[in-house]
């Protein structure tokens, strides 16, 4: 028997238990992981109630100068990203003013029309800095194959995004800032991932098109470009995919996207597997009740009740249920590896048994990534 053969039958054995444990999740360190999120650059919750504020993930936003942009184009902006990001999710764009020299916090828009623009920083890389994010709202500026693939011959952004869809200069407009406002959640380039099919994917369309670190003209320091954790399968579909069918000039965020954002953005359920803790942010009752409430992962693989449940106003993206016989029934829940990264989302149903507090599993599958692959260290 040769060694390829002993490692491909090692493979086959591996994928097919991770394909069979349904009642427990496996677990898989990603320490080569490049790119969705950037988890150590997400925003803060914010889950204050002071002055009917509703909970939620405020991100301050502001545009250095008006004079750079008109209001038509500053509302186009603000108006794509409210129905995409913005709705999918908890996170909140707040201010969207004139930027004060003093600002202390939030991500600081210019308007330019270069080589350098559109871009904008991962997460809270970008926190208050000047000169990070740019956006582009003439798209006149040439570029060239040799700096980007996609242009090949040389045109510029606008003719390359009209080339894909038709668009209008609005819709292309509203197209790169939404795929910009996805690094500002901490959403890295799609098709930078370590999984990338880039062989098969669309024709061979592979642009690794940053390093690990950049620089940023006129900024001090550098930034990270690629994320940390993978917990979906590869997206040729996402808005931060370069390589997506006809990426130009598309408004429409992906699937795997809207669940990307609820994962971070979206209060969901979490199950820790470092605590053996599933915590449910919101819950409603067959009455109509709001509830939050941790349950404990017991060694015979029920879950225990750490306390009653509260009633909250805890909003959440996921609609937890607790009917009146008892069954518990929750959509998604982001699993929490041994390393502190999300690397699965899960789908569980639990029953209420006769002991007080004491839920048995009666479901608990993955429902992403699909194509999940045992990492051994």
């Amino acid at each position: 028997m040769t060694i390829r053969y002993k490692i491909c039958t090692l493979l086959i054995m591996l994928l097919t238990a991770s394909a069979q444990a349904a009642v427990n999740p496996p677990i898989v360190a990603t320490p080569t992981a490049k790119a969705f999120f950037l988890d150590t650059v997400l925003w803060p919750y914010n889950g204050s109630t002071l002055l009917k504020h509703v909970p939620a993930y405020d991100i301050p936003v502001c545009w250095e100068k008006f004079s750079q942009s008109t209001a038509v184009n500053r509302k186009l902006v603000k108006d794509a990203i409210t129905v995409t990001w913005q709705k999918d999710s908890l996170a909140k764009f707040i201010g969207w003013g004139q930027c004060l020299p003093s600002a202390s916090s939030g991500i600081r828009i210019a308007v330019a029309d270069n080589k350098n623009s559109p871009r904008a920083a991962l997460g809270t890389q970008g926190n208050a800095r000047v000169g990070v994010m740019l956006l582009n709202f003439t798209m006149k500026t040439l570029v060239s194959a040799t700096s980007d693939p996609l242009f090949s011959p040389k045109k510029t952004i606008l003719a390359r995004c009209q080339q894909d869809n038709k668009a209008t200069l609005e819709t292309c407009i509203q197209s790169s800032a939404i795929h910009e406002f996805g690094h500002i959640l901490g959403l890295a380039h799609e098709q930078n991932r370590s999984d990338d099919p880039s062989v098969i994917l669309h024709g061979g369309c592979h642009i690794n098109d940053i390093p690990v670190k950049q620089t940023i003209p006129g900024v001090s320091g550098t930034f990270d470009t690629l994320g940390n954790t993978l917990f979906t399968d590869y997206d040729p579909f996402s808005m931060m995919n370069y390589c997506r069918n006809r990426y130009f000039g598309r408004i429409d965020l992906s699937p795997l996207d809207k669940l990307a954002v609820r994962v971070y953005y979206g209060q969901m359920p979490s199950f820790d597997s470092r605590t053996r803790i599933l915590r449910i942010p919101r819950i409603v009752r067959y009455d109509g009740a709001i509830l939050t409430g941790s349950f404990n992962l017991l060694p015979d693989g029920r879950f225990q009740q750490a306390a009653s449940l509260k009633v909250t106003t805890t909003p959440s993206k996921i609609s937890t249920t607790l009917s009146a016989s008892g069954i518990l029934s929750i959509p998604e829940i982001k699993f929490i590896s041994p390393s502190g990264h999300v690397n699965q989302v899960l789908k569980a149903t639990l029953q209420k048994t006769t002991t007080p507090g004491v839920f048995t599993r009666k479901v608990w599958t993955r429902l992403q990534p699909t194509k999940f692959q045992p990492v051994i260290n």
